[in-house]
């Protein structure tokens, strides 16, 4: 699925860079989860542009520890989405100390995002 090998595979488990899914039985066959598999695919673009295998699981984890963050902040700033003034927005929660305002953001038809101040209940 993401063109490493899989003698490529073995070395990087063997220098605990990935490692497979425990399974139960006689299975041979080893099992990655998504983060995994996306780990993978970063380490391998990254040795195509040239990287070392030490820089590239460097590059790759600051590049995951980056989405971690943003995947926690939006898990906990996004309210919901509803329909304002007829237009769909995102609503990103409470923006000021007291409470009275609330962030909203939309996207128009050429994709560029516009953020909204609006007073709590409007």
């Amino acid at each position: 699925m993401t063109g490493v090998s899989t003698r490529q595979l073995r070395y990087w488990e063997s220098k605990a860079i990935i490692n497979p899914l425990p399974r139960e039985g006689d299975q041979d066959a080893r099992v990655y989860n998504y983060e995994a598999f996306h780990k993978v695919q970063s380490i391998k673009y990254f040795l195509d542009e040239g990287y070392t295998l030490k820089a590239a699981v460097a590059k790759t984890d600051e590049i995951l520890e980056m989405f971690g963050k943003i995947h926690t902040i939006i898990g906990h700033a996004v309210r919901g989405i509803e329909e304002v003034d007829g237009e769909m927005m995102v609503d990103l929660g409470i923006f000021d100390e007291k409470a009275q305002t609330r962030l909203w953001a939309s996207i128009d038809e050429n994709e560029k995002v516009h953020y909204h101040v609006r007073a709590e209940g409007e």
